[in-house]
């Protein structure tokens, strides 16, 4: 394995080729402006393209406080819509942590980070929509590092305040530990020698339409036409498209996280949609808390389950219904999501 990454419950190892660009913050205690000039090297961030970096600059703020600085571009695969969806928001956010951990907390590049928790909450709708220039964000985060015995980083907490061209849009939380390349590999050979591969070689499932799931362009389908399952239970297939140029920016030992959040919202849309006969088009998720416990197989089928709540009166949002999703592979959960989803026209 190359490298991997993308999203929550990620694992990312950096090409080598880059390890001199890890350094600390020689402005730490300076209160200079971030810089929207040029992105990062891609290696910081854990990326194959430079088009997939959007992260520009940081600085350390305090012990264990930081700034990043993002430009959202206006013309990404993912972005179907005037304002600045749930993937580009969270893409930033992770690579806001990566960033973090090589630049200002010296974690090599020859690591591997797995993400096992992560969050976004909306605040502003408004504040997501898009300007006559690429969105300037700015994520300021605190973590929580946590050590070994032996004082040695093995991963921190963090949270985030997610801002926008100067409009505080969000705020997100998450979770990473890093993994040495032997451990990781120890990690992931167990974890498959115990799974049952009798089912490893099941047929391709066909995408659903992109107007079921909120979608436009048939590229960024991930799961099969939801079926019903109860009273208010929906089931998919997840269909992961390796040649994805965002979801599977580089080849991966197991189905990233991005890909998986993007099932859970695409299969909590199209629930919701059916359920309460709305347009899938004007439903938008405005909070999301993805748990990831395992690593989701490549080669083996994957479904997405969701049960819907009722709906609740939200003085922001209007009506807002919450969703729970699972992400299944033989019969075990490997990732959890709830989901609040709005309707926003």
């Amino acid at each position: 394995m190359n490298r991997t990454t993308t999203g929550p419950q990620a694992t990312a190892t950096a090409d080598t080729d880059d390890r001199d660009l890890a350094h600390l913050d020689p402005d730490f205690g300076e209160t200079r402006e971030l810089d929207y000039d040029a992105t990062v090297p891609r290696g910081l961030v854990h990326r194959n393209a430079v088009s997939e970096v959007f992260v520009t600059d940081s600085r350390q703020t305090g012990e264990n406080t930081f700034d990043v600085a993002a430009q959202l571009p206006r013309g990404h695969v993912m972005l179907e819509t005037p304002t600045y969806d749930l993937p580009l928001i969270l893409e930033a956010c992770r690579q806001t942590g990566v960033l973090i951990s090589h630049r200002h907390l010296d974690v090599p590049l020859d690591r591997a980070f797995i993400m096992h928790r992560m969050s976004l909450h909306i605040s502003d709708l408004d504040g997501l929509r898009q300007g006559p220039e690429p969105g300037r964000a700015l994520i300021r985060t605190d973590a929580d590092l946590y050590r070994n015995q032996a004082g040695k980083l093995r991963g921190y907490d963090f949270r985030g305040d997610v801002f926008i061209n100067g409009t505080e849009v969000a705020k997100a939380t998450g979770a990473l530990i890093f993994l040495g390349r032997p451990a990781y590999q120890a990690l992931r050979t167990k974890g498959r020698d115990a799974l049952d591969w009798s089912d490893a070689a099941a047929p391709r499932a066909i995408p659903a339409s992109p107007a079921v799931v909120g979608r436009r362009d048939p590229r960024n389908v991930v799961i099969t036409d939801p079926v019903q399952r109860g009273d208010e239970g929906w089931r998919a297939t997840v269909v992961p498209d390796h040649d994805h140029p965002h979801l599977f920016d580089h080849p991966l030992d197991h189905l990233p996280g991005n890909l998986l959040i993007e099932a859970a919202r695409q299969v909590a849309v199209a629930a919701v949609a059916r359920s309460a006969g709305l347009d899938p088009v004007t439903l938008v998720p405005v909070s999301v808390d993805a748990s990831f416990s395992s690593f989701c197989e490549n080669d083996l089928p994957t479904t997405v389950e969701a049960d819907l709540a009722p709906f609740r009166s939200d003085e922001r949002f209007g009506p807002v219904v919450g969703v729970d999703v699972r992400v299944n592979q033989q019969g075990t959960t490997n990732s959890s999501f709830r989901i609040e989803v709005a309707q926003w026209v």
